[in-house]
């Protein structure tokens, strides 16, 4: 049903969840903002949670893209709502009339694929940002996704996987699909959504004034159960017992656990602050989303991630590419994004008392900080290079159009 007129750009229609502040959104919409010279783009995304911001300053840097909302598409899997979002997806694909449908996300993986096979498009391509085969739901359900994941597998023509850790996920672990299938394409950032403002037009930093004495450590993240924010909150315990510097912690992001992981600062006589309800001698700093998050980052000197499961980590990329030293748990694609004992540290999900000393030793020791800071925005730089990511992707669709024209 689709076809490219000769001399036309090829079309491609980008899916994915939700225009929100997060990593997806993040690098789709540069990846599109760099492919539009070669490629028809049309993206098309779901309704935010009641917690999240959606990123349209995502989409100042690229005006000329084209994007259309399905608002029946939520987070939540209703099976009602998603019938709906298939024929919704259905007509939007008979009108676009892509040659290449590229799904992000789980729920955009499931319909967008389905949808894709039901109309012959000739390419269908899936990217793993992170997965579901474990940490979110239980047993059975997990059991259930991968299956799904499986029989999905087999109408995709290449999945993508961000990180070396995740492919052995997907071909070895949980045998989603054969190795022929998926290819590793990592991650790029786009300075643009990264480098912050100068110090003056920094409106964080002028938000939360702090004196240059305090050592300021940042968590980025959604407040949801797979972030394992107990442990967080047991490694900022530890550390503002044994460390006699000021320090203070900022939670940034927001999500439905977040008045639990409060009440967990406030069980053990953590004092915090939010937006709402602002303490100066708050330990512990909820900020909700940020939406530049490099004036954000400039303010911090350590970000920490303390999930149980992880694609890429795009926060930890990011601290690193603006030279901030993480500590994090060695989990997923985190391995792969962090060079242990040299740009960070990586500790099991596990053990909290570990993760507390070694971020003691950042804290502590600010010629580490400066150290590790330096090293992480040299690998970081170099291996998270937006430029390659588009090239790769570029490839990817040019020799997938030529494969499904012979």
């Amino acid at each position: 049903m689709t076809g490219t007129k000769e001399g036309a750009k090829p079309r491609v229609l980008l899916f994915l969840n939700r225009l929100v502040i997060g990593g997806p959104a993040i690098d789709v919409i540069s990846m599109a903002g760099f492919l539009q010279n070669d490629f028809e783009l049309l993206i098309i995304y779901g309704e935010k949670e009641s917690h999240e911001v959606e990123a349209t300053y995502l989409l100042s840097k690229y005006a000329n893209l084209k994007l259309k909302k399905i608002p029946s598409l939520r987070r939540s899997i209703n099976p009602f709502l998603n019938i709906s979002v298939f024929f919704s997806v259905i007509k939007i694909i008979k009108s676009f009339k892509p040659s290449i449908v590229h799904t992000h996300g789980a729920v955009p993986g499931v319909l967008g694929r389905i949808a894709a096979f039901f109309c012959r498009i000739p390419v269908i391509v899936h990217t793993y940002h992170g997965h579901f085969f474990h940490s979110y739901f239980n047993k059975t359900l997990s059991t259930a996704i991968i299956l799904i994941e499986k029989m999905l597998a087999n109408i995709s023509d290449v999945i993508i996987a961000t990180s070396s850790r995740q492919l052995k996920d997907l071909v070895d672990d949980y045998k989603i699909a054969p190795r022929n299938k998926v290819t590793i394409i990592e991650l790029g950032i786009d300075d643009a959504f990264l480098i912050s403002a100068n110090q003056e037009s920094n409106s964080f930093a002028a938000k939360y004034q702090l004196s240059t004495d305090t050592i300021t450590v940042g968590i980025i993240a959604r407040l949801v159960k797979v972030k394992n924010f107990p442990l967080f909150v047991e490694v900022v315990a530890k550390v503002l017992k044994k460390t006699s510097k000021k320090v203070v912690f900022f939670v940034i992001g927001d999500g439905y656990l977040k008045t639990d992981i409060q009440k967990l600062f406030s069980e053990k006589g953590i004092v915090w602050s939010s937006n709402e309800l602002h303490n100066t001698d708050a330990s512990v700093l909820f900020t909700s989303w940020v939406s530049n998050i490099g004036d954000a980052l400039s303010v911090l000197d350590i970000v920490v991630l303390t999930s149980n499961n992880e694609g890429t980590g795009l926060s930890l990329a990011e601290s690193q590419y603006v030279g901030k030293p993480v500590v994090a748990t060695n989990v997923g694609g985190v391995p792969d994004t962090v060079l242990d004992g040299k740009t960070g540290f990586l500790v099991s999900p596990a053990d909290a008392d570990t993760f507390a000393e070694k971020l003691l030793l950042l804290i502590e020791d600010e010629q580490l900080r400066k150290e590790m800071g330096t090293a992480a925005k040299v690998f970081a730089r170099s291996k998270f290079s937006k430029q390659h990511e588009i090239n790769s992707l570029k490839q990817l669709y040019t020799e997938q159009l030529k494969k499904n024209s012979n």
